[in-house]
């Protein structure tokens, strides 16, 4: 992580997986499979692909499809600071019903005031 990055809110871990939950939830089901909080207090949302309507032939979403979330995520809530950096991510064991065991991950905190 960089270390030119602001300080963020601590939050309840609730609210943090609550806010995301519903975020990552839509017509297909939720995709929130795992949340992790870190020790500056920022999380990362590990979640299924079933989360976007990938085009055919494709394996992952595309960079308009990632805007997309990022822009509902602070829709939810604009103190939200969502990083640079997202993607694929492998996600083991509880990935196992998912092909290769690939997930996605989208790392975020919560700006101080």
């Amino acid at each position: 992580m960089d270390n030119d990055l602001p300080q963020f809110r601590k939050v309840k871990r609730s609210y943090a997986a609550s806010f995301i939950h519903r975020a990552l939830s839509g017509p297909r089901g939720a995709a929130l499979l795992q949340l992790v909080e870190f020790d500056d207090h920022h999380f990362r949302a590990i979640f299924d692909l079933k989360h976007f309507q990938l085009a055919e032939g494709e394996s992952l979403p595309s960079k308009s499809q990632w805007n997309t979330l990022k822009k509902r995520l602070k829709r939810r809530d604009r103190s939200i600071f969502i990083f640079r950096e997202y993607g694929r991510i492998d996600c083991g064991a509880q990935g196992k019903h998912l092909a290769a065991n690939a997930c996605l991950y989208i790392d975020f905190g919560f700006l101080l005031d």
